[in-house]
């Protein structure tokens, strides 16, 4: 391996391979790296990305795009159902192929890939980062870099090491547990992802249904962290899709977890940039994350790619990096943590009652906010604990 680039990023999921191609276009030489043996693999999300938003960054190909998704259903548990349509054209992927697609894009730039070789560590020097070290058939090399970009995603190590604290609080972490499943092609709605809210399975939570073609589907159950005691994930998975399909069979198992606590108020430090679930660029809302994390590496290179030629990473120069990002999302992704919170302490007959308020509702031809607002005004002591959202303007009226 080459022990200087300009440009390391670690790891190669869809925000990292973003990053690296930007770099590479840029003609900067770009070294990317994954611990994993393949790229892609293992897969530990719904798979569902906005179709407009990606298109920036990868054409769309039937060999990954499973199902085209028209409506989001959201059931209550008395089996009642809202649907409301997508804030954009939403496709579900099949992310070994996709993120694989995408490492291509970055390899085809210029930048150089390597897989199985995990960062051991970053190399420190007055408190800036300039490179990392790697683990390459078992020997451990240091490879050094002008800006090193950690895209390690939950379970990030790279802040770490280099001295950020990047953990959240129990309460806004995810904790999840999927199963990929085959099921009768006739208990599928091929066109809708479904969110199931019922406590007594995925207390402060939900569980979810994502279709994958014509007789496949993702399955999974969230809960945050701090009420993961009071449930056994895996087993209420189990009992929620024994459930929901008279016949099925478990393809795989999937476990992880994903902050949700809205971006890092600083996702730089000198000479590193955090992008994607690293960065803690999901959704704090439902915690989708691959197009932010995409977006999220664009921006990051936005600023990073200047950085470099003009010979200066510092966390004060990279900063303009976080001030992007929360032009682009503070606003939006503060009140989505909001309501997060605020419908995470409902109690299940409150939780019914909204949403057999919001099925009542005219959703296709609503925007989200008009959507929330509505909902809130059917409810005096939702409207009272949601009241900073007005008032400060996280949701318009």
């Amino acid at each position: 391996m080459k022990k200087d680039f300009d440009v390391i990023v670690v790891g190669a999921g869809p925000a990292g391979s973003v990053a690296a191609r930007k770099a590479s276009e840029a003609g900067l030489k770009t070294l990317l790296l994954e611990k994993r043996p393949q790229i892609g693999i293992p897969v530990r999300c719904a798979e569902a990305i906005g179709e407009d938003t990606s298109k920036a960054y990868i054409d769309p190909d039937p060999k990954w795009i499973c199902a085209e998704i028209s409506r989001f259903a959201v059931w209550n548990s008395k089996r009642e159902s809202a649907l409301f349509p997508p804030t954009e054209p939403t496709i579900v992927v099949n992310r070994e192929v996709f993120d694989q697609e995408l490492a291509n894009l970055a390899e085809n730039a210029g930048a150089e890939v390597r897989t199985n070789c995990p960062a051991t560590d970053v190399i420190l020097i007055d408190e800036q980062v300039i490179g990392v070290e790697v683990e390459v058939n078992r020997h451990s090399e240091k490879v050094q870099a002008r800006l090193v970009i950690a895209a390690d995603g939950t379970e990030s190590q790279v802040a770490r090491w280099a001295g950020m604290k990047t953990t959240p609080p129990l309460a806004d972490y995810f904790v999840g547990i999927e199963y990929h499943l085959q099921v009768r092609s006739t208990e599928i709605y091929p066109k809708v992802c479904e969110y199931h809210l019922d406590h007594s399975l995925a207390p402060g939570g939900y569980l979810w249904v994502f279709p994958k073609g014509r007789d496949q589907v993702n399955a999974g159950l969230v809960v945050p962290g701090s009420d993961a005691g009071n449930c056994i994930p895996l087993e209420n998975l189990r009992r929620f899709c024994q459930r929901r399909f008279s016949h099925r069979q478990i393809l795989k198992t999937m476990a992880g977890g994903i902050p949700v606590t809205g971006a890092l108020p600083s996702m730089v430090a000198n000479g590193l940039m955090l992008v994607g679930d690293a960065a803690h660029q999901a959704d704090p809302m439902m915690a989708g994350g691959i197009c932010l994390g995409m977006v999220g590496a664009d921006l990051a290179m936005q600023v990073g790619i200047p950085a470099i030629w003009d010979g200066d990473v510092s966390k004060k120069r990279l900063s303009a990096y976080d001030l992007a990002w929360k032009r682009k999302f503070g606003k939006m992704h503060a009140a989505l943590y909001q309501l997060r919170k605020i419908f995470a302490g409902m109690g299940q007959s409150r939780m019914d009652d909204l949403l057999g308020k919001a099925a009542k509702l005219p959703l296709a031809k609503m925007t989200l906010a008009q959507i929330v607002l509505t909902l809130l005004k059917t409810d005096p002591k939702l409207l009272f604990e949601a009241r900073t959202l007005i008032t400060t303007g996280l949701i318009s009226k």
